[in-house]
């Protein structure tokens, strides 16, 4: 029991029931020894092995103090290219897929029949492997795929399209099958909050003569914002962070032109991936840079979209 004083200088007594303590503690007690066996100790075991050379011989283990972050941030070309191909992918997919998802939620927001099944098929390529995903779409733009077979067929093109030998045609077919595996979810979520605006607000904006478009813009985008502003935090964290997409359709190439940051840390220092002489300590240091960056990236976003969460 302990006692605490309010603003009016009141003593208010709590007591704890140490049965309800320990059963509270017990509940969540493998979520907490999962966070620290599975989150906090290998975060906290990269931090320390950035200041290493490490190559995965325990004997070849030194200290190097702070030369892998200074080899990053003075020699290590690729890795800030891979943010920049990264910042490029977020801002093409990002406005492409977002609206195109609110579009399909507002069609299936209306009375249409079969409306649970067109969510369904929108929601499928969701619940797909993004490496499978991958593999389907590096086949279907293969040289021989079906995508250069239709287009020769209906006379676009005279021959195939190697579509992976240039950035910015390998770029668009991983942005294609980007959106198509993602926009999915976001067109539920919008949904979602579409059937919670208050209808009443429609029929007081129709009575007053307003048109659909205003009824959006004034109604649904303002009651919407804050769903909209977690859904946007959510694709924007998911866009940086892919990986294995990227690594099952143009592994990287060509030239490593199409690395995602991500990509390119696993492709590059993570055993299995890489090749076998590589400096896991330094692939710790380029992973630890990368955490910060992305925490620094949500922060300014959630500062700057903060007045979305009060909006309605």
């Amino acid at each position: 029991m302990r006692t605490r004083k309010n603003s009016k200088t009141t003593t208010v007594k709590v007591k704890y029931n140490l049965g309800e303590v320990a059963q509270c503690y017990g509940m969540i007690g493998l979520q907490i020894i999962g966070f620290l066996v599975i989150t906090l100790y290998p975060i906290c075991w990269a931090i320390r092995l950035s200041f290493f050379y490490y190559n995965g011989l325990p004997s070849s283990q030194n200290f190097i103090g702070l030369e892998n972050f200074v080899t990053m941030f003075t020699k290590d070309a690729d890795y800030w290219r891979s943010w920049l191909t990264t910042i490029q992918f977020a801002l093409i997919k990002l406005p492409i897929e977002l609206p195109f998802a609110m579009f399909v939620a507002l069609l299936l927001n209306r009375k249409i029949k079969f409306k649970g099944f067109f969510r369904s098929l929108f929601f499928l390529p969701c619940i797909v492997g993004v490496a499978v995903i991958g593999l389907i779409f590096s086949n279907m733009f293969d040289y021989y795929g079906i995508i250069n077979a239709w287009l020769c067929k209906i006379g676009i093109i005279e021959t195939g399209i190697t579509w992976f030998s240039h950035k910015w045609s390998a770029m668009a077919v991983l942005l294609s099958g980007a959106i198509w595996s993602t926009f999915g979810v976001n067109t539920l979520y919008f949904l979602a909050a579409l059937q919670n605006v208050p209808q009443e607000l429609y029929e007081v904006a129709m009575l007053d003569g307003a048109s659909k478009f205003t009824m959006f813009r004034k109604i649904t985008l303002p009651t919407m914002a804050p769903v909209l502003q977690v859904v946007v935090l959510l694709s924007l964290n998911g866009t940086l962070h892919t990986n294995e997409y990227v690594l099952t359709m143009t592994g990287g190439g060509p030239g490593g032109s199409t690395y995602t940051v991500m990509s390119y840390i696993v492709g590059k220092f993570v055993p299995g991936f890489a090749g076998n002489s590589i400096n896991i300590g330094y692939g710790c240091a380029v992973s630890f840079v990368t955490s910060v960056i992305m925490a620094v990236i949500a922060i300014i976003y959630m500062r700057t979209t903060k007045k979305l969460s009060n909006t309605y």
